[in-house]
C-alpha cells in the first residue's frame, strides 16, 4: 500500500502541469455570471514571456471589480436582432461621440453577443447591440468574428476574417461599419498563479485588425465618412473550469508596438478599500490614431487636466490645458507640422498621470 502510495504521489506533478486542451464546453453559456479583479497596468510585470510547461506567477492588488453577466436574448433590449441561441453581455453603458451641432447622438446600453458553434465548433462573436438616440440598433456579422476555434491547444494558429454593420435605416443618425481579420496563437502552456489562485492554462494571444467606419448622415456628403484603424490585442490565459480568461491583458497595438490598457483577471469578492493613485486613467478615447491633423481626446474628468505631446525622448512638441466640459470632456490638440512616428500622450491632474503611445502620420 505505501508503494503504490508513493507511485502516485510520484506522478501527480506530471497530472498537474500536462497541457490542456480549451473546447466549446470552456466557454461561457446564458445564465453564467462570472467576477472578476482589475488591477493597475503598471503591476501586471512580463506579461509576453511564455513558454512550455511555464509557470506565470502575477502578484496583483485588485483596484476594482464587476461580474460579466451571460444573458438570454430575451432578456436585452436587442431580442429582435439576436434570437436564440444567441445571448448577449453588457459591456459599457455608453460611448461618447462628438457633438453635431442641431442633431445631438447618444450610444448607450452596448452588449456584445455570442454564440457557439458545433460544425465546425467554434466560439464567435455575433454582433453589437446598442440604443443610438433612443432606438435600440443590432449590428450584426455579414461574415461572424470566430473567437475560438476548437479543440484549441498549444501551437494552433487561425486566422479568420469578420465584417460587421449597422442596418441602414433613414431614422438611424449614422451607421458604423467594421471589417478586418483575426490572428489566434495559442503560444504557451504551463500553471497560472493570481491572488484568485493556481491552475493549469492555455495562453492565447489574440490581436484584432480592423477598419471602423463612421458615416453621419447629418454631415453633407464628403464630410459625413470617418474611417480609422482598430487594431487591438489581447493576452490570455485560459484554463477548464472558470468559464472566462484567468488573467487578461488588454490594449491597441498601433505602428506594431502593444500598449496595454487594462489588466482583470477572475476572482472572488473582495473588500477593496481604496483607489491608487497610478491608477489615475482620466481618457475613454484617442482619435483618430494613428493622427495627420488633429487628435481628438474623451475624458472622464472633474479636474483641469493637461495634456501634453512628447517625442520618444520626453521633449514636449504639444500641450494644452483642459478645463472639465462636464462628465465626459472633448479636447482637441493639432498635431499638423509634426514628424510621422512614435509619440507619448501625457494626460495629468492633480491625482494622477496617465500615459498612452500615439502615432503621427
Amino acid at each position: 500500500m505505501k508503494k503504490r502510495l508513493l507511485t502516485l504521489i510520484s506522478f501527480l506533478p506530471l497530472f498537474i502541469n500536462a497541457q490542456i486542451s480549451i473546447t466549446s464546453s470552456n466557454m461561457p453559456v446564458s445564465g453564467d455570471t462570472c467576477r472578476y479583479s482589475t488591477a493597475n497596468v503598471s503591476a501586471v510585470g512580463n506579461y509576453s514571456a511564455t513558454g512550455t510547461n511555464f509557470s506565470w506567477s502575477f502578484s496583483l492588488t485588485p483596484t476594482g471589480q464587476d461580474v460579466r453577466k451571460f444573458q438570454a436574448s430575451a432578456q436585452t433590449p436587442y431580442f429582435f436582432y439576436f434570437l436564440f441561441p444567441k445571448y448577449g453581455e453588457k459591456i459599457l453603458d455608453s460611448v461618447p461621440i462628438p457633438n453635431i451641432p442641431g442633431n445631438p447622438i447618444s450610444i448607450r446600453n452596448i452588449y456584445s453577443f455570442y454564440k457557439k458553434v458545433t460544425t465546425p465548433s467554434s466560439f464567435n462573436s455575433e454582433g453589437l447591440g446598442l440604443t443610438m438616440s433612443g432606438i435600440p440598433i443590432g449590428a450584426t456579422y455579414s461574415d461572424e468574428d470566430e473567437l475560438y476555434k476548437f479543440p484549441l491547444a498549444y501551437g494552433n494558429r487561425d486566422s479568420t476574417t469578420f465584417k460587421l454593420s449597422t442596418p441602414s435605416n433613414t431614422m438611424i443618425p449614422f451607421t458604423y461599419k467594421k471589417q478586418g481579420y483575426r490572428i489566434t496563437t495559442a503560444d504557451g502552456w504551463g500553471t497560472i498563479t493570481t491572488p484568485y489562485g493556481t491552475a493549469s492554462c492555455l495562453r492565447v494571444v489574440t490581436t484584432q485588425y480592423s477598419m471602423d467606419t463612421i458615416t453621419i448622415s447629418a454631415l453633407p456628403a464628403g464630410f459625413n465618412k470617418f474611417g480609422f484603424p482598430n487594431y487591438m490585442r489581447s493576452y490570455q490565459w485560459l484554463t477548464t473550469g472558470e468559464k472566462i480568461p484567468y488573467l487578461e491583458v488588454m490594449g491597441n497595438v498601433v505602428a506594431g508596438n502593444f500598449t496595454p490598457t487594462q489588466v482583470r483577471y477572475r476572482d472572488v469578492a473582495r473588500v477593496i478599500t481604496a483607489m491608487p493613485e497610478e491608477a489615475f486613467s482620466p481618457v475613454i478615447s484617442v482619435f483618430p490614431n494613428p493622427a495627420v491633423d488633429e487628435l481628438t481626446i474623451t475624458t472622464v474628468q472633474q479636474e483641469t487636466l493637461v495634456i501634453e505631446i512628447t517625442d520618444l525622448q520626453g521633449k514636449q512638441v504639444r500641450q494644452l490645458s483642459a478645463e472639465g466640459q462636464g462628465p465626459v470632456s472633448q479636447h482637441t490638440l493639432n498635431v499638423s507640422g509634426l514628424a510621422k512616428g512614435l509619440y507619448i500622450l501625457n494626460v495629468s491632474g492633480k491625482t494622477g498621470r496617465q500615459s498612452l503611445k500615439i502615432s503621427i502620420q
